[in-house]
């Protein structure tokens, strides 16, 4: 999974015969888990929900995720690389001197102290990244941690061209002719981590099917916030299951009488407009 070049798509006319084979042959469940496992497939279920589905490809059914994939995965494993370059005092320290900038937020405390690490936090940590590690990494990991930056940034283009693949091709290809740098200094053995495979097929997910924000899962990460922290804190934490059920019922009753308020008092100014519109036409004529 460390190298350049992505292995070819399975196709699920493949695994659905293999899948058959391994069915016919096994002998019992375990024998059946162990022939899938020959072949690099799970073995978990003996007939899958798609196998009757000669429309649908269950190996495109993962697409490309920025927030899991490239924030709380790509950007976390360079956040922990650097505790290798300097150590954690002084990356504190790095952190801490950094100057304000607007909508850039200020770790006054440094990274150490933080203890759950949220998507949008992976994101302000991306934005001051490279300084930290200014005039402390030699310019070959400046270089990785730039290109994989640049990625991640070209990923999110909410339009997408030729030129703009292009620099996400690029800035793919710049990371994996340094990268060995950081093998070189004892950082990684290998790059054998799924969540930078996955950068293989970004372009590929993007031509198929349109630019990351179409399936990134931060939006419906977002829904957990309303749907379930606002509702959790509106309860006495005592049986909230079902006060919390009630919350969002009534929550939703608010909304529909609010838009039914507002389309009633829209339809009411339109019926106010008419006369003076017809007597404006009659007056001018």
């Amino acid at each position: 999974m460390g190298g350049r070049e992505a292995a070819g798509w399975r196709t699920q006319c493949r695994t659905s015969k293999l899948i058959r084979i391994a069915r016919e042959k096994a002998t019992s469940i375990s024998n059946f888990q162990e022939l899938c496992k020959a072949d690099n497939i799970s073995g978990g279920v003996r007939h899958p929900f798609w196998e009757d589905f000669p429309h649908c490809d269950i190996h495109m059914g993962i697409t490309s995720d920025i927030l899991h994939q490239l924030y709380q995965g790509v950007v976390k494993h360079l956040e922990h690389w650097c505790t290798s370059l300097m150590t954690t005092a002084e990356l504190d320290h790095r952190i801490r001197s950094l100057p304000p900038c607007f909508e850039v937020r200020h770790f006054k405390n440094g990274w150490s102290q933080l203890s759950q690490v949220s998507g949008k936090e992976r994101k302000d940590m991306a934005r001051i990244l490279l300084g930290c590690i200014m005039g402390k990494a030699p310019s070959q990991v400046i270089v990785c941690y730039r290109a994989l930056l640049d990625f991640i940034y070209v990923a999110q283009y909410p339009t997408h061209d030729d030129s703009t693949l292009q620099y996400l091709t690029n800035a793919l290809d710049k990371f994996h002719a340094n990268k060995d740098i950081l093998v070189d200094l004892g950082i990684r053995n290998h790059f054998n981590i799924p969540k930078f495979h996955s950068m293989l097929h970004y372009e590929e997910c993007i031509h198929n099917f349109g630019t990351t924000n179409n399936y990134n899962t931060e939006m419906f990460e977002h829904f957990h916030i309303d749907y379930a922290k606002e509702a959790w804190r509106a309860s006495n934490f005592h049986n909230e299951l079902t006060q919390m059920t009630q919350w969002l019922s009534r929550q939703e009753k608010i909304v529909m009488f609010q838009s039914y308020i507002s389309h009633y008092q829209s339809e009411e100014e339109r019926e106010e407009e008419r006369p003076i519109k017809a007597v404006a036409t009659y007056g001018s004529t």
